[in-house]
């Protein structure tokens, strides 16, 4: 049984989504500028960064310190802000490079996670980026697939071209490189492996964000900021070293902010991620976004077969014959049993 080419999943309400292309098709510039230079009222600008209830907005070449209006702070409730790094909005200028929020734009694509707690919600990282950069270790700190798979999830989910970056080769040998990028390779995944303090691979994950909206997700210690301050050195990203007893990093990023590359495109650093709790996604709906199970959709002996134990399971055969990476279907195992318990 061959391998299909990765998917992406920007709906679950049309099942014929399932099938287009995953490669997501976002505009390919900013929208048109109303008003700047001409004495208007209002402006638009894309927000770089937000603190709080303060947002940094990009205007052309300058930016703006910006409030965001009441009633967009009181519209939605089930995320964490009503604006995050990554969106376009409108503003009122209340004085110079100050204004008000007045509006947000339509999103073409966003990040988001469940926000721990009592009573979860959604808690959106960023939006209208392009494509999600994975960073893992190869070591220190160990690397963890289950992130990677989770995270792919949720670009799938929200409209962004997934991308696997294994940092730190040098500590590990090939063979273990290759274990880690193998099953996300044959999906299509584009995968890069680098080495950001040796400068190993840096050269093709550069030209993999110039001219591209991109945003960089990893947990701490992974050299998320290492990497980024190898592709623009003039960021000047702070960094720091893994805590050896733990083998984990510390944070150094604490908000996510989107920086123009000097060559053109935007890359957003954020956090590192302790934990990636899918938001929006049942466990019934968990195979639409594991594209090598796509060709077995409808072959299992129950219509609502989980891949689990069910008897008759075309993907538990699959994967006994070799045709789905084990760790992957592993992987599938881990979030189902974790989706359903929450459910």
């Amino acid at each position: 049984m061959g391998r299909t080419p990765a998917r992406r999943i920007p709906s679950q309400a049309d099942p014929a989504e399932n099938r287009r292309p995953w490669l997501p098709q976002l505009p390919s510039r900013a929208p048109r500028q109303r008003g700047v230079g001409r004495g208007w009222s209002h402006m638009q600008g894309r927000i770089i960064r937000v603190s709080g209830l303060q947002c940094l907005v990009e205007v052309e070449q300058s930016h703006w310190q910006c409030k965001i209006r009441g009633r967009l702070k009181a519209g939605d409730r089930k995320t964490s802000s009503p604006v995050v790094a990554g969106d376009w909005v409108e503003i009122v200028p209340t004085a110079e490079r100050t204004g008000i929020i007045e509006a947000v734009h339509t999103r073409s694509s966003k990040f988001s996670r469940g926000a721990s707690g009592t009573r979860p919600f959604e808690q959106i990282l960023f939006v209208n980026m392009e494509q999600l950069v994975v960073v893992v270790a190869a070591s220190q700190p160990k690397p963890r697939r289950g992130f990677i798979d989770r995270a792919i999830v949720m670009a799938l989910k929200g409209n962004l071209q997934p991308v696997v970056c294994i940092n730190k080769v040098d500590l590990v040998s090939q063979e273990i490189v290759d274990t880690l990028t193998t099953p996300y390779e044959a999906l299509g995944y584009p995968i890069y492996r680098t080495s950001a303090l040796r400068g190993d691979g840096m050269d093709a994950f550069k030209a993999a964000l110039i001219n591209r909206s991109t945003a960089v997700v990893g947990q701490s210690g992974v050299g998320k900021s290492t990497l980024l301050n190898g592709v623009e050195p003039g960021l000047g990203l702070k960094t720091k070293e893994i805590m050896k007893r733990h083998d984990r990093g510390r944070h150094t990023t604490t908000v996510v902010h989107l920086f123009k590359l000097q060559q053109g495109g935007y890359v957003a650093d954020t956090p590192g991620v302790k934990e990636l709790r899918l938001w929006g996604v049942r466990s019934a709906e968990l195979a639409a976004y594991y594209p090598e199970l796509e060709p077995l959709r409808g072959q299992c002996q129950f219509g609502d077969c989980s891949h689990l134990h069910e008897p008759g399971c075309a993907v538990r055969a699959a994967v006994a014959a070799g045709c789905i990476a084990s760790a992957r279907y592993e992987g599938y195992r881990r979030i189902f049993e974790s989706l359903s318990s929450d459910e």
